[in-house]
C-alpha cells in the first residue's frame, strides 16, 4: 500500500493497490460511476507499478464547462468528470481513460 496509507474494513476487492480511496459523487448513478472508476483504476495499474505512482483519491467530480479532470498535490487527489456538462451522457471509457493519464502525468 503506498503513502503509509491502510485501508480497513474494505467492503470489496480493490482494483488497484496504488490507489488508496475511489469515491463516485452520492446519488442514483453512484454505482455505475463507482464502477466506471473502478475499471479506469484497474486499466491503469500497469503503469502506476511500473513508474512507482501513487494517488490517495480518485474521485468522480460534476459534469461542468471548464474542465474534464483535475489533479491536486501531485496526486492526492485526482478528480474526473466522468458525464458530459449539458446532456448528461455518460462519456466514453477511451476519453475518460486518457484523462486519467494526462492526470498520471502530473504526479
Amino acid at each position: 500500500m503506498p503513502l503509509g496509507i491502510q485501508r480497513l474494513n474494505a467492503h470489496q476487492a480493490h482494483p488497484n493497490d496504488r490507489i488508496i480511496f475511489i469515491k463516485p459523487l452520492p446519488g442514483p448513478t453512484s454505482a455505475h460511476a463507482q464502477d466506471f472508476l473502478s475499471r479506469i483504476a484497474a486499466i491503469c495499474k500497469p503503469i502506476m507499478t511500473a513508474a512507482h505512482l501513487s494517488v490517495t483519491t480518485l474521485e468522480e467530480y460534476e459534469p461542468n464547462p471548464e474542465f474534464i479532470g483535475r489533479n491536486f498535490n501531485a496526486g492526492e487527489i485526482i478528480q474526473l468528470v466522468l458525464r458530459a456538462p449539458r446532456t448528461g451522457h455518460w462519456l466514453s471509457f477511451r476519453s475518460v481513460q486518457m484523462v486519467m493519464m494526462h492526470e498520471l502525468a502530473h504526479c
